[in-house]
């Protein structure tokens, strides 16, 4: 219950329910006192993260700690994860940025330093990180930024062993094309291109690249296959299995130990060190009791996995291999019929794997099944096992590793050819926004009904639940407008089924780029597949982003804006005055302005008699001259200039628009303080309501002829209490 309440329960609960299922053991409703002491271990670590929370936000004092993890080395500054030593918070972690560090940061070096917090907040858009979910999963109280002003000391310390090993390998791996994938598969370093994300996700291979169950399991069934299986000495020992087995499970928790101990190889490590217990004391664990063990108590010792989607993800999907070997035939003679059955096990794990992640992602790649049938024994069985062998090479620095290294990388650039095709191939990746989970779930219920089909009443059935579930195939297409949350930066989608128009990317500081994070992301997540016009309104990097990766990604796209040194583009007022249903108007304030901020373009968007404007960043003296040049102009829908700026939304402004909704798109936490206060009391006086990304996250507007409804993200996300909202309005509808 705690993922949907307002506010977890007091610590106190815990005291009353520990007598409860203490009772409830003794009866033997063991899943009655699981559930219990599940809520039990939640309440109580979750009341001491947040009194910790607490006090190292009023913590003045210069902190103390060891980098945990490898840290992020951009040109502008250096991202890292500090693990906290000497302040109340002792044992948990803090993510910082360094602008200028005074050496190269590195894991394991203890720093004592002094640092601007704040609680961790991100951006909340459909297809982003739950960053608030995550920091709580990771036991990260805070983020922030080192103060340059104050002296920061290195402290003793060694150089960590697994760093050694790291650098050694990104030097070995330096030259070759492979390099991301060879790092992502031996220490966990995913650090991909954007093209390269965007080939694992469409390709349906994302599994593929991060070290979990699969590739745990692939250390542990290898090293066993050779130690079993040795000639000697342990082939005439009584308890050669028993050490086959030990030493096999301390190589795979040895690899977990180079990944990172990442959450994922925990996970996968649990669950073996799970199986060869049952294995060594001779006892016989059904699927079902295995799953059931497993999970239970990976959410007693980590309650909050119950946050995670890849949790879920990962033992769904061990959930859905089980009922697939359940549904298997156990044996088969012919090579024919082995194949068939690999490749009937490949689909039917592919199509239920799809449906989960319609559940969790709101789509599904198509190419899945062909990729992990193509790419699955490839890697298992020949690329995988020789990445092994040339780490061992190289960590033992034997004679020749870097022919090894040559042949590994020979071996993965043909996955590295499919997944560059893959993120060409717009088309690959399924969409199914905005559909209620508990039509996924009969989805996926009548998939298993058909596995289940041996017995005709399980056909019977899965037919039934099928004919209302078309009516969501049949319904027509909406207009949508949608305000992603970008953090400070500006873009906004006109979204038509699989078309769209897009109004600025977002912005980019340095390494950073909304563009690549967020908007390709978002785009991806709604289905858009063919983006027609590009609006750049001004030449800031807070609203142009990194627009070259987005055409990029969308050749066919057409760029407008009034930017000099964009080749390709057209000017503003060139925009065509019908896009589909809509109309679109560019509004010519008149005279040459002095800043960029003043010369943005400006777009009225005309639909079903609404009237939607996107002001860019103009400022108040031209907003008075538009209202001058333009008497009759009026907006149901405005987005607030500049952020909500002081020096933009003129009163006069707003109140000859008159506008039914006020949209804002700013960070969290921002240093600005938009939207100010100022502008927030105007919107106030003139009653008109205003929704933010900082407070709301990404703002969807369904337009129709008779409403405009609009969603924040933010208020539809569990857990509801984990988002801090400041005046979140859930669903508020529009009339004429």
């Amino acid at each position: 219950m705690s993922l949907f309440l307002p506010i977890v329960p007091p610590f106190f609960t815990v005291f009353l329910l520990l007598p409860l299922t203490i009772l409830l053991f003794a009866v033997r409703y063991r899943f009655c006192a699981g559930l219990a002491a599940f809520f039990c271990c939640w309440i109580s670590q979750f009341a001491t993260y947040e009194t910790e929370q607490q006090q190292l936000l009023n913590y003045s004092a210069p902190l103390q700690g060891t980098i945990v993890g490898i840290p992020k080395q951009y040109a502008e500054y250096s991202q890292f994860t500090l693990q906290l030593e000497n302040s109340t918070a002792k044992g948990y972690q803090i993510q910082l940025n360094w602008s200028q560090p005074p050496v190269l940061l590195q894991e394991g070096q203890r720093w004592q330093l002094s640092a601007r917090l704040r609680p961790v907040a991100g951006s909340a858009n459909p297809a982003g990180v739950n960053r608030e979910a995550q920091a709580l999963l990771h036991g990260v109280l805070a983020q922030g930024s080192v103060l340059a002003g104050h002296e920061a000391q290195l402290l003793p310390h060694r150089v960590s062993l697994r760093q050694r090993l790291i650098a050694r390998l990104q030097h070995a791996t330096a030259d070759l094309d492979s390099a991301p994938l060879l790092l992502a598969l031996t220490v966990g370093q995913r650090q991909f291109s954007p093209a390269l994300w965007q080939g694992l996700q469409q390709s349906g291979l994302a599994h593929l690249l991060a070290i979990s169950g699969l590739h745990i399991g692939l250390v542990f069934g290898w090293s066993f296959c050779l130690l079993r299986f040795m000639p000697w000495p342990l082939r005439y020992l009584a308890w050669r299995q028993g050490a086959a087995l030990t030493a096999a499970l301390l190589a795979a928790f040895a690899y977990a130990w180079l990944a990172g101990f990442a959450i994922p190889t925990i996970r996968a490590a649990f669950a073996l060190l799970l199986m060869v217990l049952a294995w060594l004391q001779y006892r016989r664990l059904s699927y079902s009791h295995y799953w059931l063990l497993l999970t239970a108590l990976l959410l007693l010792a980590q309650p909050f996995f119950v946050l995670s989607k890849s949790f879920w993800l990962s033992v769904l999907a061990v959930a859905v291999i089980f009922t697939v070997l359940w549904l298997q035939p156990r044996y088969s003679k012919h090579w024919h019929s082995k194949f068939y059955l690999f490749l009937r096990f490949h689909f039917c794990l592919t199509l239920l794997m799809s449906l989960l992640s319609l559940l969790l992602f709101d789509g599904s790649s198509v190419l899945a099944w062909l990729s992990n049938v193509l790419w699955v024994p490839w890697c298992s069985l020949l690329a995988i096992p020789l990445l092994f062998i040339s780490l061992l090479a190289e960590l033992v620095q034997l004679p020749g590793s870097s022919v090894l290294w040559q042949l590994t990388d020979t071996v993965f650039q043909l996955l590295l050819w499919w997944l560059n095709w893959s993120a060409l191939q717009s088309s690959s990746w399924w969409a199914w926004p905005d559909q209620h989970w508990v039509l996924i779930c009969s989805l996926l219920l009548i998939c298993l009904l058909f596995l289940l089909s041996y017995q005709r009443i399980f056909l019977y059935l899965g037919v039934v639940l099928m004919l209302p579930l078309m009516l969501a195939f049949t319904r027509p297409v909406q207009w949508q407008l949608h305000l992603i949350d970008v953090g400070q930066g500006l873009a906004v989608l006109l979204q038509h089924g699989q078309r769209g128009l897009l109004y600025d990317v977002g912005p980019r500081y340095g390494q950073h780029s909304a563009t690549a994070s967020q908007v390709l992301p978002y785009l991806r997540q709604r289905g858009v597949r063919q983006l027609d016009y590009l609006i750049l309104s001004h030449d800031d990097s807070d609203h142009t982003g990194d627009w070259q990766l987005l055409a990029a990604f969308y050749p066919q796209a057409q760029i407008y804006t009034d930017i000099d040194h964009i080749d390709n583009a057209q000017p503003c007022s060139a925009i065509p005055q019908q896009y589909l249903a809509a109309r679109l108007q560019m509004l010519d304030a008149g005279g040459n302005f002095g800043n960029k901020n003043d010369s943005s373009c400006v777009l009225l968007i005309q639909l079903y008699d609404w009237q939607i404007l996107l002001p860019g960043d103009i400022g108040a003296r031209v907003e008075q001259q538009l209202i001058a040049r333009y008497p009759q102009l009026t907006a149901h829908v405005l987005v607030l200039s500049h952020h909500g700026s002081n020096s933009s939304s003129h009163f006069a402004f707003l109140h000859q628009l008159a506008p039914q909704l006020a949209l804002n798109s700013a960070s969290l936490y921002n240093r600005h303080q938009h939207p100010a206060i100022a502008v927030q009391q105007r919107l106030q006086m003139l009653g008109i309501p205003l929704h933010n990304t900082a407070h709301g996250g990404a703002i969807r507007l369904d337009i129709s002829e008779q409403a405009l409804h609009v969603y924040e993200y933010r208020a539809q996300r569990i857990p509801f209490w984990l988002q801090k909202p400041v005046g979140n309005a859930e669903t508020l509808l529009t009339t004429r």
